[in-house]
């Protein structure tokens, strides 16, 4: 063989070697940054959703006190109304600042289930804040708020990846225990 050509064939062995090799580095640092941009992001919606959801937690808390001093069924101590208040005011904008960060990380469906969550915590509420609704419907919206809370999680988990299974159903605590069953509270 032509000297010539084996030093082009050679030259264009080593050519081709170092372009594979660049471009499976790159495919492998693309990849790499790819998993740790959706770590980062995975963090972030945790804490997002979390945050949000203990403020949800702590305003529908406070309508639970109140509602209990207005002689709603409630398993939570009544709080005197006037402290109450202020308390539920303050839980509600404590709210609405974790909201934002739901609503710029959280999947579309995460977003849905909060907003119905924070829909059918407010409506919670307004028993809390002196609207006269009948028992009956109380406890109606009481097991509502839960079911739109089991959906938030089950929407956040799912977003996040969590494979662990169905959250489990939860109780309603002043309701009578079925079949002779002792009632166990709830802590929401």
């Amino acid at each position: 063989m032509n000297p010539v050509v084996q030093q082009l064939l050679t030259l264009l062995a080593v050519v081709l070697g170092a372009g594979s090799t660049f471009a499976a580095t790159t495919l492998t640092e693309r990849a790499k940054w790819r998993r740790s941009q959706d770590t980062r992001w995975d963090d972030k919606r945790l804490a997002a959703y979390s945050e949000y959801a203990n403020a949800l937690k702590q305003y529908v808390q406070v309508s639970y006190r109140l509602a209990a001093a207005r002689g709603y069924p409630a398993v939570a101590q009544p709080i005197e109304t006037e402290a109450g208040l202020r308390a539920l005011a303050d839980a509600e904008a404590e709210k609405t600042i974790k909201w934002e960060a739901v609503l710029l990380l959280g999947s579309p469906e995460a977003v849905a289930a909060a907003r119905a969550w924070n829909r059918a915590a407010w409506d919670l509420g307004w028993p809390a804040r002196g609207h006269a609704v009948e028992h009956a419907e109380y406890i109606r919206m009481y097991a509502e708020m839960g079911r739109r809370r089991n959906e938030f999680y089950e929407c956040a988990r799912a977003d996040l990846g969590v494979r662990s299974g169905e959250l489990p159903p939860g109780d309603q605590p002043w309701l009578p225990p079925a079949s002779g069953e002792a009632a166990q509270p709830e802590v929401i």
